[in-house]
């Protein structure tokens, strides 16, 4: 799958993290090393529409989702994921595609959560 490797068309930055306790037990996220780039394609969530409707108590939301396929992948469902400007969480745990040595896989799926502070407007 040299789409994925070399020749992919996006490179994304994945943010691992990991949970501490403060001194009252409660838990918080911290960032857990540098950010890893991954050559990678970025694609929408559905063939026929890159969002979703969410109902809660703010009304409907629309929410921005787009898969991520890349033949390498080291963060978890706890990671954030550096695209275009913007912070994207992961829904669910990777998804490692074990076809052949040459096709496997690894397919994300992430939901924006807001744009990345330290992004160039570049």
């Amino acid at each position: 799958m040299s789409l994925l490797t070399r020749r992919a068309p996006h490179v994304v930055e994945v943010q691992n993290r990991r949970v501490e306790l403060d001194k009252a037990k409660r838990r918080y996220w911290v960032n857990d090393g540098e950010r890893v780039r991954h050559r990678c394609a970025v694609q929408p969530a559905r063939d026929w529409s890159s969002a979703e409707e969410e109902v809660g108590l703010k009304g409907i939301q629309v929410l921005d989702m787009r898969v991520v396929l890349s033949k390498e992948w080291t963060g978890d469902e706890n990671s954030y994921i550096y695209w275009e400007g913007d912070i994207y969480e992961m829904i669910g745990a990777p998804q490692h595609q074990m076809m052949s040595r040459r096709t496997s896989h690894w397919r994300i799926t992430m939901k924006r959560i807001g744009k990345d502070p330290n992004a160039s407007d570049g």
